[in-house]
């Protein structure tokens, strides 16, 4: 003859609910920092050190004189990557001066929108290595601007480039977006 067990609903609610007691219990006094995946644990070989950031500069500014009053202006940023993961750069925005003087301003790439966006735009920065990024923009010659102007078509001018970039990169599943202010001078 067969037997059956009989539970009393009571004694199991009783039992779980003791062991997530416990389990609440163990989480505040191991802390919440303290307990993490298996193998990236305080001390071990594979703990991943936070990534350095992405480095931007100014390769080279080339500047055209198309006629009297607008000339071509071509940026070169340098993306220096010095990780050992790559990192999608998305975007740089940036405004050139010559003096006080505002002579354009332009963009590169374009900074993902909504969860699942197109990675159409953004540009891989292999790890530890460089790319170059190039934009052209028109600067005219106005009355604002004139002697600005005309210092950075006779190639006297010093620029200054200041903006804004973003990109992002991945850790342990884990993907971070960054955006950083900058403000570089050229020559």
């Amino acid at each position: 003859m067969t037997r059956i067990a009989i539970v009393n609903p009571k004694a199991l609610y009783a039992a779980g609910g003791g062991i997530a007691a416990a389990a609440i219990a163990i989480f505040f006094l191991v802390g919440p920092g303290n307990i993490g995946s298996p193998g990236f644990g305080p001390g071990n070989q594979n703990e991943q050190p936070a990534p350095a950031e992405l480095q931007v500069s100014i390769k080279d500014i080339i500047v055209e004189k198309l006629d009297e009053k607008n000339a071509s202006v071509r940026i070169e940023f340098g993306a220096s990557n010095p990780n050992k993961s790559p990192i999608l750069f998305e975007t740089i925005h940036y405004t050139i001066y010559v003096g006080d003087s505002r002579m354009t301003s332009g963009d590169i790439g374009a900074a993902p929108e909504g969860f699942v966006a197109s990675s159409g735009d953004l540009t891989l920065v292999p790890s530890e290595s460089s790319i170059t990024l190039k934009n052209s923009q028109i600067a005219i010659r106005n009355n604002l601007t004139g002697n600005s102007w005309d210092r950075m078509v006779q190639g006297d001018a010093e620029f200054e480039i200041e903006g804004i970039y973003s990109y992002r990169f991945t850790t342990r599943l884990e993907t971070t977006g960054v955006e950083r202010d900058f403000v570089l001078t050229f020559p």
